[in-house]
């Protein structure tokens, strides 16, 4: 494969996360340089986040300065976190345009997503199961709880988290849904008015109302499993009869159900929801769909938003270990970190990546994973702070490399294998014609 695709997508054959549309439009700017079909840039942006985020949190369980430090200048974890999200922004409306079949998406998102997750929970329920070191969370009820988990969405209830990571993936999971609302409405293009919308909704109305409005009684867990059934049944088109609005309307309350039961302000929530559409904005530029003055003053909005959001809306609570209050100058400067991070990033696309850094964004999502399962079951070993840390960051890293391989790749080549089987069930009645 050449060192340039002629597109700043990636090719067919990329794997989900970098998977792109065969543009209409020529791109506006120099391709991107990629390697296998994946954007190079793009996974070096994942492997900084997966390496920072597992160093605070890792490095946190050895030194609690760190932990104060980073609680009242910069949050490197949540700076990961940011550009993982604005990493998603960018390519998976993309992966959906290309696909242009909703079922097909989430059909991909799910071997992507799901593998590897339920092998992290497996980890860990066996953990708790068969050693008294390990033990569930203080409330946990074993049936319910490990039911909501599985969903990914459990970070919208007020239930335990077996996975305290996996905080992200429910805001992923929303992500999804509205992209996937906006296509079934034919307004997924209007990338634009989407992240501003969030954008001025997260200044204007950041404060307005209370975490957990639906979920009142702890006993109301069960509403997101049984949306998340719902969701699945119609995306999978398994219940007849149900056409695309009713699918609409699911998905729909699926988004104002975990945005009404966020365990977040929702100045941040919606933060959070606008970024990812301001990468979105960011890939329409670099494929020709929308100009550059539109993707800078969306990009410039997004910062003086922040800054503004953040001032008003933010409240600290101090930190259990180092006694630190995070400010709102904090949470400020770790999101413009993160958007100028990828923004530079995503300027020097048409430059090759350190090999290293493009590995560690192919395996980033285990990265993530494993780190959190490291925090959680990592035994003590002998020696100091240094050794401590090292031996966790071995481990997560390679850790990562074998899950990516026996488990992330597999679950990839089996989703495309569904996929493949689908189209090929589709297409019988026009042979036989």
């Amino acid at each position: 494969m050449p060192p340039h695709s002629p597109s700043d997508v990636g090719t067919a054959a990329a794997l989900e996360d970098a998977a792109a549309p065969a543009a209409p439009t020529a791109p506006s700017r120099e391709a991107a340089v990629t390697r296998q079909g994946r954007l190079e840039f793009l996974d070096a942006l994942r492997g900084i986040a997966a390496l920072v985020v597992a160093v605070q949190h890792l490095g946190e369980t050895q030194w609690v300065e760190l932990l104060g430090w980073s609680h009242h200048w910069f949050r490197p974890g949540s700076f990961g976190v940011l550009v993982f999200f604005l990493c998603s922004g960018f390519i998976i409306p993309a992966s959906l345009e290309r696909r242009n079949d909703l079922v097909e998406f989430w059909i991909g998102r799910f071997f992507r997503l799901w593998p590897l997750y339920l092998a992290i929970l497996a980890v860990v329920f066996a953990a708790w199961g068969l050693s008294a070191r390990y033990s569930p969370p203080d409330g946990y009820r074993v049936w319910e709880d490990s039911l909501l988990n599985l969903t990914m969405l459990q970070v919208f209830t007020s239930r335990p988290l077996v996975i305290g990571a996996s905080w992200t993936l429910g805001y992923e999971l929303v992500f999804y849904l509205l992209v996937s609302v906006l296509f079934l409405l034919g307004v997924h293009r209007s990338s634009a008015t989407t992240s501003v919308v969030l954008l001025v909704a997260a200044l204007g109305l950041g404060g307005t109302t209370t975490l957990f409005m639906v979920q009142r009684q702890p006993d109301h867990w069960w509403a997101f499993p049984a949306a998340g059934l719902l969701l699945l049944l119609v995306v999978a088109g398994r219940v007849r009869g149900l056409d695309r609005q009713v699918a609409l309307v699911a998905m729909g309350a699926v988004v104002v159900l975990a945005m009404s039961n966020r365990p977040h302000g929702l100045y941040f929530s919606l933060l959070v929801l606008g970024s990812m559409f301001v990468g979105t904005v960011l890939y329409r530029w670099t494929a020709g769909q929308t100009s550059g003055r539109t993707a800078a003053t969306v990009f410039g909005l997004a910062l003086a938003v922040i800054a503004l959001a953040q001032y008003t809306w933010h409240v600290g609570h101090p930190e259990p270990l180092s006694g630190v209050t995070p400010q709102w100058w904090t949470e400020t400067l770790t999101f413009l970190g993160a958007y100028l991070v990828f923004g530079a990033a995503l300027l020097l696309r048409s430059y090759r990546w350190p090999r290293l850094l493009v590995y560690l964004g192919t395996i980033s999502y285990s990265v993530y994973l494993l780190h959190a399962l490291v925090l959680l079951l990592f035994p003590q070993v002998p020696g100091g702070p240094w050794v401590r840390f090292s031996a966790m960051m071995a481990v997560t890293v390679v850790g990562a490399m074998l899950t990516y391989r026996f488990i992330e790749k597999p679950g990839i080549a089996l989703g495309r294998r569904v996929v493949a089987a689908r189209r090929a069930r589709a297409a019988e009645p026009a042979v036989g014609a």
